[in-house]
């Protein structure tokens, strides 16, 4: 089991001040199946929901979580790797840009982190949860200033021949990923396997049409499709969320270009004729586009599940029914369908699910921008109302929220009044 505790992040895009998005559970007892706990006994959520208006910063949370990982994965082989950290709007170039994560493997507890100005790394540290010690006590495996290197981890030979060669704009994590250390190896691999996903980016709609067509690049799909076991269980998805197609398949077209070592494969609906009965095969582009979402979703959400792994979707709902959306949910919710305690963070505009029965109030989290263009995240269970009570259970979450009672709603005018 592998789980995002918390990530904080600080001056990057509509973000100028400090902001954590919080999955460690809070003491309420709303949905106890959704908290798990991880290899030290430390409850954690399965799912977070960030709501907010248009351009308030939502998609800004998951974009700092993936600048973060890029780094992380990229910087020892792309000098650019930086170049993915956008420091606030309006802030001086010369404050630096701060990420942080707490998260779990199935074996250790990390905190690890690093801050960047104008391209070059300013600080980074990895420490890992002393399991001999009671609360949460930390071992150093290495800290790294302006004057040097220290920590645990700086006693091997290798990483002292590392450190005089490390390059001021690459991370010493994603330097040190390229020797045989297993807590090393076990920090990138959890970076790795985390998930970011962006559902309502048209580029990205083009990417995915692209692999339900075609093999090449490697179809996760197809391969989900050749398999007998996996895509009876597929198939048994479709019809539980009524798409109105009665199969799919897998088909090679009959010209091959020149080059192709392989035939050139793709997916392809079946839909079942009303009079005959009989099966009819149709491209899968005359899906509609929130069917050929679903289609990819599947395989996405199913990979995180089978591996107990961490998933960021922006704009999961787009193109979704309000149902599809409380269908996907269930899975998370559900411990057989999520034994292994995967999670699933999301930015959405859908309301008809923000209610008690699909979300505690410590999943439910906002972002609100200020008339100075700078955003803040809070959670639904930090929040307090007249006389500093908090939002009780059995509050109308979805109205409370357009009724603006816990802001990050849009500042809406007419039309004639407003400036022109």
């Amino acid at each position: 089991m592998t789980m995002l505790h918390q990530f904080t992040f600080k001056n990057f895009k509509s973000f100028q001040e400090e902001a954590t998005l919080d999955l460690t559970a809070s003491a309420i007892k709303d949905l106890p199946a959704d908290v798990v706990v991880d290899v030290l006994h430390e409850p954690v959520l399965k799912l977070a929901a960030l709501y907010g208006a248009n351009a308030s910063g939502k998609s800004n949370v998951l974009k700092a979580f993936q600048a973060m990982s890029y780094v992380v994965l990229a910087s020892f082989s792309d000098e650019d790797a930086l170049r993915k950290v956008k420091p606030f709007w309006f802030e001086d170039s010369t404050t630096p840009t701060e990420f942080s994560v707490l998260f779990s493997t199935a074996t250790n507890i990390y905190q690890y982190g690093f801050s960047c100005v104008q391209g070059t790394i300013t600080s980074e540290y990895l420490y890992q949860r002393d399991k001999q010690r009671v609360g949460e006590q930390y071992l150093e495996i290495f800290d790294r200033t302006a004057t040097g290197i220290t920590g645990k981890i700086t006693t091997q030979a290798e990483v002292q021949t590392l450190e005089r060669l490390i390059e001021p704009g690459t991370l010493l994590l994603s330097a040190l990923a390229r020797l045989n250390l297993s807590v090393i190896k076990e920090v990138v691999a959890w970076f790795r396997n985390v998930q970011v996903l962006d559902y309502g980016d048209p580029r990205g709609e083009i990417n995915k049409n692209q692999r339900l067509r075609t093999r090449r690049p490697r179809n996760p799909l197809i391969d989900l499709l050749t398999d007998e076991t996996e895509k009876a269980r597929f198939e048994a998805f479709i019809r539980a969320v009524d798409v109105g197609i009665a199969g799919l398949g897998v088909v090679s077209d009959d010209h091959n270009l020149a080059s192709d070592t392989e035939p050139h494969q793709r997916v392809v609906a079946f839909h079942r004729h009303p009079q005959t009965g009989k099966l009819m095969q149709t491209p899968i582009a005359a899906e509609s586009s929130g069917t050929r979402k679903m289609l990819m979703l599947y395989v996405d959400l199913k990979q995180a599940l089978e591996q107990g792994n961490t998933i960021l979707i922006d704009e999961l709902d787009a193109k979704l029914h309000p149902l599809l959306l409380r269908y996907i949910l269930i899975m998370f919710h559900d411990p057989t369908l999520n034994p292994k305690g995967a999670q699933l963070i999301f930015t959405t505009q859908e309301l008809f699910t923000l209610d008690k029965d699909n979300f505690r109030r410590d999943e439910v989290w906002f972002v609100n921008k200020d008339e100075n263009g700078r955003s803040d995240l809070y959670s639904l269970d930090t929040i307090r109302l007249n006389e500093g009570k908090k939002v009780r259970n059995d509050a109308s979450y979805g109205k409370d929220y357009i009724l603006g009672k816990f802001r990050a709603t849009p500042m809406l005018k007419r039309l004639g009044d407003a400036d022109v």
